[in-house]
């Protein structure tokens, strides 16, 4: 029983080590992701401008179209800016400067 335990918990530590030091994207990857987002905010805020003129001109439909898919590239920028954060962005929690009162 000791043996199974010692293996399994050689296993778990292994398995935790490992995933530190796995990198999911590389450098130019995260550049994309990054200009990614970019490119999806400034669709969305094109979008949302869009609405305004179709609005004027009496194009219900239309600006119902073009605010849902305003929508639509924002949530795609919120995503990817998640992908980013989580795999792009160096975490170095413990060298964090105290904020300045």
């Amino acid at each position: 029983m000791k043996k199974i335990l010692s293996i399994i918990l050689f296993c778990f530590i292994a398995a935790c080590a490992s995933a530190d030091s796995h990198k999911l994207l590389d450098k130019e990857d995260c550049k994309k992701v990054k200009d990614s987002v970019g490119y999806f905010l400034g669709v969305a805020d094109y979008l949302f401008k869009e609405i305004d003129k179709l609005k004027a001109e009496g194009d219900e439909a239309k600006a119902n179209e073009s605010f849902e898919n305003a929508i639509k590239f924002s949530e795609l920028a919120e995503n990817y800016s998640t992908v980013y954060s989580v795999w792009c962005k160096k975490k170095n929690m413990h060298s964090r400067e105290p904020s300045e009162k």
